[in-house]
């Protein structure tokens, strides 16, 4: 081969792989963009469903606080001594004058 031909060769050669490395260059950017942003999308995501999972157990919370009020309300008006003794007149039961008891110590020696 002529040296003129060489050089031409070579030329091209050269050409060819810095077209090749600047092909490489930007399909690398271009993939360590779109990584990137997968990375971003992922994490925005993962942030806004715990926001709304934050929200839903926030609103459950208040809902159980509320129940509860009323619960303790319940129990105050179901536990206090005039509605006691008032459903104990209403089923016939009546106050005794005199409770009985008997010692529990003549039963354990009997044993």
């Amino acid at each position: 081969m002529r040296p003129a031909v060489r050089r031409a060769d070579a030329a091209r050669r050269t050409n060819v792989t810095w077209e090749v490395r600047s092909f490489g260059a930007a399909s690398a950017a271009i993939l360590a963009a779109f990584v990137l942003a997968l990375a971003y999308l992922g994490s925005s995501t993962g942030v806004a469903s715990a926001g709304y999972e934050a929200q839903r157990l926030e609103a459950r919370r208040d809902e159980l606080r509320r129940q509860n009020a009323l619960l303790d309300v319940e129990l105050a008006t179901l536990a206090s001594p005039a509605r006691i003794e008032l459903e104990a007149r209403r089923l016939g039961l009546e106050r005794l004058a005199f409770v009985p008891v008997v010692p529990a110590d003549p039963l354990a020696a009997g044993r």
